[in-house]
């Protein structure tokens, strides 16, 4: 109910109350070089798994042709990964599909650095359409599998395009390099019969009209800012979000106290969820700390007090 923009009977998690489903291939790297099929070296630490930064995919984005090896994915066993991720869910549960965490904006980012991934923008903007072209491509081919065999409710794509100020991207530059793409694959998860949910980190701005204009359903905007309040504001249930939460504020400092944290999930979800309309998210509060596992105790227990009574006053 809440993803389809309702008020529900409580506030649901995004965590707790869904199934989630991600193709092993995302994972998977080279045991000596730590490299995954795009060339891409990944490291863990506390905030999580992240690109690293020293290293070079390739040199030059032409090279993206004879790097990129996208999986076969005709070459999977599709149905015993369904029957897998069937025998490890809860049936009361949504299904969520994750397409892909990275995309057409970062993974040409993560290959070549950030400096001459987005000078490529002006610079090589037919070799970086190309290579944009053909992530596409294998994303939507990979919609068709989860259709397929997974049937999910909901399909998980995003691309962080926003920073704290502002979007990384004009408005167009999106219109001419991005939009048709992140198009193309909004539409192909509706053809399979799913809502669209579609991730992105920072200040999105003007990029919320367009998520929206391009067909998805549910916006997962981890960073509540003045901004995203306007455009709750302006869309009302019609702009679905997945968070809430504001980890920057002072209940996500060190030793902050469970009042405050307590007080916080409130606050989110009368912010964003009076009339329905949200899933909540902590955002991903992180680290092994005594301190964040307490948080997130905090949060969930209270999310759960709240949220279930919220609607029913």
């Amino acid at each position: 109910m809440a993803a389809h923009g309702e008020k529900p009977l409580w506030v649901p998690s995004f965590i707790e109350d869904s199934n989630v489903f991600m193709p092993d291939f995302w994972m998977e790297v080279d045991p000596d070089t730590g490299t995954d099929f795009c060339n891409i070296r990944w490291l863990e630490n506390d905030a999580g798994r992240m690109p690293d930064g020293r290293w070079r995919a390739i040199e030059n984005l032409d090279q993206w042709r004879e790097t990129v090896k996208f999986p076969d994915l005709s070459s999977l066993d599709w149905k015993e990964i369904a029957e897998c991720f069937k025998l490890m869910s809860d049936s009361e549960k949504v299904d969520i599909a994750m397409l892909n965490t990275n995309g057409i904006f970062l993974i040409p980012i993560d290959m070549i650095g950030w400096v001459d991934g987005l000078c490529a923008i002006y610079e090589e903007p037919e070799e970086l359409e190309a290579f944009i072209s053909a992530i596409t491509d294998f994303l939507v081919e990979i919609v068709k599998y989860l259709g397929e065999y997974i049937h999910p409710d909901i399909v998980f794509t995003g691309d962080d395009l926003a920073a704290a100020n502002g979007p990384f991207i004009s408005k167009e530059v999106w219109d001419f390099m991005y939009k048709p793409y992140f198009k193309k694959i909004i539409e192909a998860i509706h053809e399979i019969g799913a809502l669209a949910e579609f991730h992105c980190c920072g200040n999105c701005q003007f990029l919320i009209d367009e998520f929206l204009e391009i067909g998805v359903d549910i916006c997962q905007l981890p960073e509540p800012n003045a901004s995203l309040m306007q455009k709750k504001e302006q869309y009302g249930n019609k702009l679905v979000l997945t968070g809430g939460w504001d980890r920057h504020s002072t209940a996500a400092f060190p030793g902050a106290s469970e009042e405050i944290v307590r007080q916080s999930v409130h606050k989110a979800i009368d912010a964003y969820g009076k009339n329905g309309g949200l899933i909540f998210w902590d955002g991903g509060i992180v680290g092994t700390s005594e301190d964040s596992q307490k948080k997130m105790a905090w949060v969930l227990d209270e999310l759960t007090k709240y949220g279930k009574i919220v609607y029913q006053q």
